[in-house]
C-alpha cells in the first residue's frame, strides 16, 4: 500500500509538469496502474484469506501441511511477480519523468522562441498601423487635393464649355451678320450697278460730249460735272445749260431714294479776281456757294428731298490734276455729286 501511495504521489507531480494532453495521458496511465495495483491488492488479500484458512487448516488438519507450504509458495512467487511489475512500473515513471522534463524544456525553449515572435510580430503590427495611419492620412491629403483639382477643372471645363457655347454663339451671329452684310453688300452693289447703268444711260449725251463723267467705286456713285456747263467764270449761279441738266438729273436721282446725295464744289488755285473779292473772299466761298446753288435748283426744281442733300465746298484742296496747264486746271474746276448710304 505504501508503495502504491508512493507511485501515486510521483504520478501527481509528474502531472503538474507537463501539458493537460500528457497530463491526461499519464493519468490514465496511473489509472490503468491503480486498477492493475487494486486488482493485485485484491488478489493478495484474497491469497492472505486462503493462508489464514490453510493454517486454519494446517492447525485444524495437520495433514494439510504440504499443499498449506505449496500455496505459499505460489502466492510468495505472485507477490514476487507483483514486485516485479511494481518496479516496471517504477522505471515506466522514472522515464515518463524524464519525458516530462524534457517535454517542459521543450516548451520553455519554444515558449521564449515564440514569446520573441510575439514580440517581433506585435512591434511589425505597431509599424504596419503606423504605415498604415500614415498612407490614410496621405490618401486623404490627395484626396482632398484631388476633389479640389476636381472641382477647380470642373469649374473651368463648365466655365470653358460656357465660353465655347458663347463664341459658337457669338461665331453663328458673326456668321449670320457677314451672310446678311455680304447680302447687303451684294444688293448695294446690284443697287449701285442698277443706278448707275440708269445714270450712264439718262445721260449718255453729256458723257459722251464729256461734259460729264460717271465713276463707280466699291459701289458709290460719282458724277463729275465740269464747272462750265453750270456756271460762268467766277459766279455760282447756274446757267440755263446747267438747268436742263439738273433737272434731268434731278428725276433720275429721285429714282434713287435710299442714298443721300453729297454735292461737293471744287476749283483750281487760280485767285479770286479783285472785283469778285466783295462776294466770295477766296476759291473756298466760290466752292461753297457753287454747291449750295446745285442742292437749292435740286430742291426746288427737281423736287429732290432736301434732307437727302449735302453741300460742301473744298475749294482748290482737292485737286485731280496738277494745276499747271490750263487744260489740267481745268480738270480740277468741277462739281461732284457723290452718292452716299443715308444718314440716319
Amino acid at each position: 500500500m505504501r508503495r502504491i501511495a508512493i507511485i501515486a504521489g510521483l504520478a501527481l507531480l509528474a502531472s503538474a509538469c507537463v501539458p493537460k494532453a500528457d497530463l491526461k495521458k499519464s493519468q490514465a496511465e496511473t489509472e490503468t496502474f491503480k486498477t492493475k495495483s487494486a486488482g493485485l491488492e485484491t488478489q493478495l488479500a484474497s491469497r492472505t484469506t486462503e493462508l489464514a484458512s490453510a493454517q486454519k487448516d494446517i492447525e485444524a488438519f495437520k495433514q494439510g501441511k504440504d499443499a498449506a507450504a505449496r500455496v505459499e509458495t505460489d502466492l510468495r512467487s505472485q507477490l514476487a511477480a507483483s514486485d516485479e511489475k511494481l518496479k516496471a512500473a517504477n522505471s515506466q515513471i522514472e522515464s515518463l519523468k524524464g519525458s516530462v522534463a524534457d517535454l517542459h524544456k521543450t516548451l520553455e525553449s519554444s515558449k521564449g522562441e515564440l514569446t520573441k515572435k510575439v514580440a517581433s510580430l506585435v512591434s511589425e503590427k505597431d509599424g504596419l498601423a503606423q504605415k498604415l495611419n500614415e498612407a490614410q492620412a496621405a490618401t486623404a491629403g490627395l484626396r482632398a487635393s484631388k476633389d479640389a483639382q476636381l472641382a477647380d477643372l470642373t469649374g473651368k471645363l463648365n466655365s470653358a464649355l460656357e465660353q465655347k457655347a458663347a463664341l459658337e454663339t457669338a461665331k453663328a451671329q458673326a456668321e449670320s451678320a457677314r451672310v446678311a452684310a455680304e447680302k447687303a453688300k451684294e444688293d448695294e452693289l446690284a443697287k449701285a450697278k442698277k443706278s448707275y447703268e440708269d445714270l450712264e444711260a439718262g445721260l449718255k449725251s453729256e458723257i459722251q460730249a464729256g461734259e460729264v463723267k460717271l465713276t463707280q467705286l466699291q459701289g458709290r456713285l460719282t458724277l463729275q460735272m465740269v464747272d462750265k456747263i453750270l456756271f460762268d467764270s467766277g459766279s455760282a449761279d447756274i446757267k440755263s445749260s446747267g438747268r436742263k441738266l439738273l433737272a434731268r438729273l434731278g428725276k433720275l436721282l429721285n429714282d434713287v431714294p435710299d442714298k443721300d446725295l453729297r454735292i461737293e464744289g471744287h476749283t483750281d488755285n487760280v485767285p479770286i479776281k479783285d472785283e469778285l473779292r466783295a462776294i466770295y473772299a477766296s476759291n473756298w466761298e466760290l466752292s461753297t456757294a457753287r454747291a449750295t446753288s446745285v442742292a437749292r435748283y435740286l430742291q426746288d426744281s427737281a423736287k429732290v428731298d432736301p434732307a437727302r442733300l449735302i453741300a460742301a465746298g473744298y475749294g482748290e484742296y482737292r485737286p485731280v490734276a496738277p494745276n499747271d496747264k490750263p487744260e489740267t486746271r481745268a480738270l480740277n474746276r468741277r462739281i461732284e455729286i457723290v452718292l452716299v448710304a443715308r444718314e440716319k
